[in-house]
């Protein structure tokens, strides 16, 4: 059994989850990071994003639950779980799909995370060996899966299974 904290990114919608839901399993991943039980990195860009989206008027008509206060809440809680990426390289670029999803891989190559925690089509797809962009991202970044939240708080709970 590891005892290296697994290292993840969460994607924007995952944070938008979380944020909404706070029962929801991407909340969960959340608590994890608050509670040190694994590291969670976040950028400039990322935090960008994630404040954006959130205070979209129809986001907010669709999840009621953020609101001024709520998202300033949640925001703050993400920065103080996460470690904070001042600088981060683009070995990775997605011109064929979404380049809005670069910034998710460019960190978890820069900080070598195991997980970035995704519901979006085109990054997971990355893990379609049977597509030759699944194929190529693979060999080249071995150590990184891209999984739901789901996956990632089932993988972390066999951690605590002895072997």
């Amino acid at each position: 059994m590891s005892t290296e904290k697994p290292r993840a990114v969460l994607d924007c919608m995952v944070c938008l989850q979380a944020a909404a839901r706070d029962q929801s399993p991407a909340a969960a991943c959340l608590r994890l990071a608050e509670n040190r039980y694994i590291r969670l990195f976040i950028s400039r860009d990322i935090l960008r994003e994630v404040q954006n989206v959130l205070s979209r008027g129809y986001v907010r008509a669709r999840f009621q639950t953020l609101t001024d206060e709520t998202v300033t809440a949640f925001l703050e809680r993400l920065r103080n779980a996460s470690e904070f990426i001042r600088a981060v390289p683009r070995p990775f670029t997605y011109e064929e799909r979404d380049v809005k999803d670069e910034p998710y891989i460019n960190l978890a190559v820069e900080v070598e995370a195991h997980y970035v925690l995704s519901r979006d089509k085109d990054l997971l797809d990355l893990m379609n060996w049977e597509t030759e962009a699944g194929r190529e991202f693979q060999k080249r970044f071995r150590f990184l899966r891209i999984v739901p939240p789901e996956v990632f708080l089932g993988e972390i709970a066999k951690r605590d299974v002895p072997d």
